[in-house]
């Protein structure tokens, strides 16, 4: 399956999941990827078909996306994530954010050469997640993958979205995916240096994709195949609640601009999509009562619209935003904690949208 417009047999079940970037945050992810595989688990085992269609991810999203579909199975991918997240944990206590100003093991380091600051366009060196990512996700698995895997990545000078999956599908061009390409999704400036990329000789500047658009849905959405035999569910995770706490802080109200900046667009994509899939399935309730050559026409043109049921979780949880649980936040603790909160969230918001597919 790799195309978007196969047609499917009954009761299969296509997932789409669409994952943010959010640095240290990314452990809710890594816990809500776990539910997500014991629900499919629990949804095969009484008869459904259940295909993980696309995942979509930005940043850390990328990175847990790429460990993900980077593997040979869901056991798999889980013990890929489980070892990048023991890479990243630093010691000391919970919550111990401000150890990560000078650096997360296997990911990124302060840089030394003081002498140049005048001329510096960035404050840390992340040559460091390249090899991690080589070792972490199994890059041949990743472009083999039946599964349309997408990063998005803003390029500097153009100031253009630009996609990198290993389908061609919607606006995703197919390439050799590449630890590069992870890379580049998550330079976020100005903490993280653009990521070069050369595109046919020319070399392009990319920075976090995060940075234009850090949910990327419409790639998950073109990623689904068309026709009446499939229910398509797109998982959303949430870094980001909506409410906050009152910044008391420099530091406090960065975060919150932060928060704000890439977790806000998320409520207007999730809302027109569902606002589409409303309306494509009243269209078709409302041309079976048409006459037959308009019919007939209304179901071609329907063709290139899907229904699709949208799943979103608040993987932080429904409270206001606490400051302590802060980007940075890269102790064993702190990330222990959001693993086991995803899960927990992630488990119970299934459970409870999507029951009628494990009865």
């Amino acid at each position: 399956m790799t195309g978007a417009t196969n047609e499917k047999s009954a009761k299969t079940t296509e997932i789409g999941l669409v994952l943010q970037g959010g640095g240290a945050l990314g452990a809710y992810e890594w816990g809500g990827i776990l539910a997500l595989f014991d629900w499919m688990n629990e949804a095969q085992s009484v008869g459904r078909k259940v295909e993980l269609q696309a995942v979509t991810g930005v940043s850390i999203g990328a990175i847990n996306g790429a460990c993900m579909v980077g593997a040979k199975s869901r056991d798999d991918a889980a013990a890929r994530l489980t070892a990048l997240w023991d890479d990243f944990a630093l010691a000391g206590g919970f919550l111990s954010g401000d150890l990560a100003l000078l650096g997360v093991p296997h990911f990124y380091h302060f840089r030394p050469d003081f002498l140049t600051l005048p001329s510096w366009t960035f404050l840390y060196d992340t040559h460091a997640l390249i090899s991690t990512l080589r070792e972490r996700v199994n890059f041949a698995v990743l472009n083999e993958s039946p599964t349309v895997f997408a990063v998005t990545a803003a390029d500097v000078k153009s100031g253009e979205l630009k996609r990198f999956g290993n389908r061609s599908v919607g606006q995703i061009k197919k390439v050799e995916l590449i630890p590069e390409h992870i890379l580049a999704s998550g330079s976020l400036p100005p903490q993280f240096p653009w990521t070069v990329i050369g595109d046919g000789g020319e070399p392009h500047y990319y920075w976090d994709g995060g940075v234009i658009d850090n949910t990327p849905l419409g790639d998950a959405l073109s990623a689904f195949t068309t026709g009446d035999a499939v229910t398509r569910i797109l998982v959303v995770m949430n870094l980001f609640p909506l409410r906050a706490e009152l910044p008391s802080s420099f530091i406090q109200v960065n975060d919150r601009i932060n928060q704000l900046r890439f977790g806000n667009r998320l409520l207007q994509d999730v809302e027109n999509a569902d606002r589409i899939s409303e309306l494509v399935a009243i269209i078709k309730d409302l041309i079976q009562h048409a006459p037959p050559s308009v019919r007939d026409r209304g179901q071609q043109s329907l063709q290139r619209y899907k229904h699709v049921k949208t799943v979103q979780i608040l993987l932080s949880g429904d409270k206001d935003y606490a400051y302590a649980d802060d980007f940075r936040d890269f102790s064993r603790d702190g990330i222990e904690y959001r693993r086991c909160k995803g899960y927990d969230l992630t488990k119970a918001k299934l459970t409870t949208e999507l029951s009628d597919l494990c009865a």
